[in-house]
Order: structure tokens, then C-alpha cells, then sequence
């Protein structure tokens, strides 16, 4: 669906009104975004080649974040999988409780799921196997 261009009636409108829609449209068109990768791992081999790490939060309400295999410190991630089944506690700076995550990446077919419940600061995660990579996003 294409969205209506608000210049078309601004005239018409109080130029509050007409600021406010110019806003919202301007936003749905293509400014709202999740966030925007800041470094990737060129080092690392095979299906993690130049896959994205890190992250800066977008304008939206959540963030993402990456979680490397167990033992792999060569993709500069901010978090790494401990023993399989285990949580990981991951400091998600939303300064709210979040709603929930969603996997955006993944290397491999793997399970991840909360341990904990979700605080103000944190988010425990574990997965199904701590040999595979995942980006999720927490909101």
C-alpha cells in the first residue's frame, strides 16, 4: 500500500496538524529502522564470513545483539554461548522490561529461549547449541 502524501491537503490544514502528518509520513516512508551494524567478523571462516556483530540501536524500541559460538572470540561479539542449555545474562540497555526477542540470524538450526525472567536491565538467553551464532532482537 502507498502511503498518501500529506502535501497534497496541507494546505488545508492548521500547520500543527499539517507538521504532525508531514512527520508521520516521513517516518513511514522509511526512517524507522532496528539498527545499524557498526562491525562484522571478515576474519571469521565459512558461514560467518562478514556476518555483522555489532550493532548500534536504531530509532526503534529494541536492539540488536549478537551472540558467537562458545570459544569464538574472533567475531568480536558482545556475548558468547557457555555450555549448551545454559543461560546467557545479556545487559540489553532498554531501561524497561522488554516484551520479548526475536532470532534475525542464525548459522545454523538452533533453539533459543528465555531462562529467566526479563528485568529492566537484563535478558537471560540459552540456546540448543552453543556451537552456533545468532542475532536476535530484543524489544
Amino acid at each position: 500500500m502507498k502511503p498518501y502524501d500529506p502535501n497534497t491537503f496541507a494546505p488545508s490544514l492548521p500547520t500543527v496538524h499539517r507538521q504532525w502528518i508531514q512527520d508521520v509520513q516521513q517516518t513511514l516512508t522509511g526512517n524507522v529502522d532496528m539498527g545499524a551494524p557498526v562491525g562484522n567478523a571478515p576474519a571469521s571462516a565459512g558461514v560467518n564470513a562478514g556476518v555483522y556483530t555489532q550493532f548500534k540501536q536504531g530509532n526503534g524500541s529494541g536492539i540488536l545483539i549478537r551472540i558467537a559460538a562458545n570459544g569464538d572470540l574472533s567475531t568480536g561479539a558482545s556475548y558468547n554461548w557457555a555450555a549448551t542449555g545454559t543461560g546467557v545474562a545479556i545487559n540489553h540497555g532498554l531501561q524497561r522490561q522488554p516484551i520479548g526477542f526475536h532470532v534475525v540470524d542464525q548459522d545454523k538450526a538452533v533453539q533459543v529461549y528465555r531462562t529467566a525472567p526479563p528485568t529492566d536491565q537484563t535478558i537471560t538467553l540459552a540456546s540448543s547449541d552453543n556451537t552456533a551464532s545468532v542475532t536476535v532482537y530484543v524489544f
